[in-house]
């Protein structure tokens, strides 16, 4: 459905556009409504975004009628950036009249790795050069002094804040917290909205469709370079350099959002699981088979994280999604296990959960992308069912299920004995010297391609 169509009035005749953009949760929403004076603009007070779509309405500012468009956010847990990316894009295009500001909105203290990678995507994406004239920073979620004092924050900016700053001109500002400052024209909040408002009167002439679709046409353009020449090699170095130091880590697994199912046939979040929960781990001779968690070795929700990105069609017809870390284990054909690395469009056999028993599926697409967060849970037969799809718990070692599952006796047996803390970031202790018999695998593994190839 057209962006058009969407909303109540047809303003793109008419009014050239505010565009909001930021990560999942930054605040844009609120913001939005803090301008045009009204709650029509839906928020949202846990960390999934709100904005599905993009949403739309009519403000008046400096005299003038703008078209204040709000976005889905950036690394949406419920949705992938590919398609959160398409449909701003689908958003600029409706904007006939350009775009005379983008409003980059973030949350504010320290400027972490991750809002790194969310401002540097969003501005590839618009084009540096073309988005930058037109990009005010929004800062929300500061704290009192903060909002009160710019140079007290300006003190909290690191380097590369700095930087991000100098490139769009130093333009930035504060949206008051509305439970900080709640009171009906509060003087900081109408200090900073008139801020904004003489940003966006000073704007140059506006960011349009043409300049967003020669950007695109140059990103392509530079894609397909990319894949004629040794840049490639580079950025796959660069990409099994981060994955490697991932693995490092510990490996990663699962992103937090994935689904599985319940002995009482509820499904739920991987993240939402619980030490003791029975989920589904497959079936046998058409009886499901459950299985207990009995550890979770390591999770976090702020680091980005590559995952092998596996689509296929559900025997209903419906398209389904697996994500896991490239070197976690899933099972194939035969019971076997492999590399998520080493899954193959049209080719390589999955087993597939159809609600009753598992049947064989084959991808149409895989792919890699980045996501915020992971975690591993542990089951006490080491399978799992993960978005219908029958994975192993494993991984980083070779696959050998069965003997995993025999050096992990010792692991299940510590864990009766010495119940497992809240999980951290960090690889639970017993596990990082468990791999030290990793070794031992690897030669197996090695010995084994030696009489493959004989």
């Amino acid at each position: 459905m057209k962006l058009s169509d969407r909303i109540s009035t047809d303003p793109y005749s008419t009014a050239p556009s505010i565009l909001l953009i930021g990560k999942t949760g930054a605040g844009k929403s609120t913001l939005a409504n803090t301008l045009v004076e009204k709650e029509i603009f839906k928020t949202s007070d846990n960390s999934d975004s709100s904005t599905q779509i993009c949403q739309s309405a009519l403000v008046r500012l400096n005299g003038k009628e703008y078209n204040l468009v709000d976005t889905p956010g950036i690394f949406d847990t419920r949705k992938p950036d590919d398609e959160v990316l398409n449909e701003i894009a689908r958003s600029i295009v409706q904007c006939s009249h350009g775009i005379t500001a983008i409003l980059f909105v973030m949350a504010g203290g320290r400027y972490t790795k991750e809002q790194k990678i969310t401002t540097d995507t969003i501005l590839r994406f618009l084009g540096r050069e073309e988005s930058c004239r037109h990009v005010i920073v929004v800062f929300t979620k500061c704290r009192k002094r903060q909002t009160k004092d710019r140079h007290f924050m300006e003190e909290s900016f690191n380097d590369d804040l700095k930087s991000f700053l100098d490139k769009v001109g130093n333009r930035w500002v504060i949206s008051p917290d509305p439970e900080i400052f709640d009171e009906p024209n509060d003087p900081v909040v109408e200090r900073h909205m008139n801020d904004l408002r003489s940003y966006i009167g000073l704007m140059p002439k506006p960011y349009t469709t043409e300049l967003f679709d020669k950007v695109r046409i140059a990103r392509e353009k530079e894609l397909q370079e990319i894949d004629s020449n040794e840049t490639e090699e580079q950025i796959d170095a660069g990409l099994e350099a981060a994955k490697e130091g991932f693995q490092e880590q510990g490996g990663g697994c699962f992103p937090l959002h994935s689904k599985v199912i319940l002995a009482d046939g509820k499904r739920i979040e991987v993240s939402q699981l619980n030490i003791g929960d029975k989920v589904c781990c497959g079936e046998k001779n058409g009886k499901l088979i459950f299985s207990e968690i009995y550890a979770v070795v390591h999770t976090d929700n702020q680091t980005v994280t590559q995952y092998q990105r596996i689509d296929y069609l559900k025997s209903g017809g419906t398209e389904g999604t697996l994500r896991l870390t490239p070197k976690h284990h899933l099972f194939v054909s035969q019971g076997k296990t492999i590399f998520a690395e080493d899954v193959r469009a049209y080719e390589t056999e999955l087993l597939l959960f159809d609600g009753k028993k598992l049947i064989p599926v084959i991808p149409h697409r895989v792919t890699r992308e980045w996501e915020l967060g992971y975690t591993a849970p542990l089951t006490q037969s080491g399978k799992i069912v993960v978005d219908d799809i029958l994975c192993s718990c494993y991984a980083v070692a070779p696959p050998y299920q069965a003997i995993i599952d025999f050096v992990m006796i010792s692991f299940r047996l510590y864990s009766w004995i010495m119940p497992i803390p809240e999980c951290k970031k960090e690889i639970h202790p017993y596990i990082r010297y468990l791999k030290r018999g990793q070794w031992i695998l690897e030669q197996i593994d090695y010995f084994n391609t030696i009489v493959k190839r004989l």
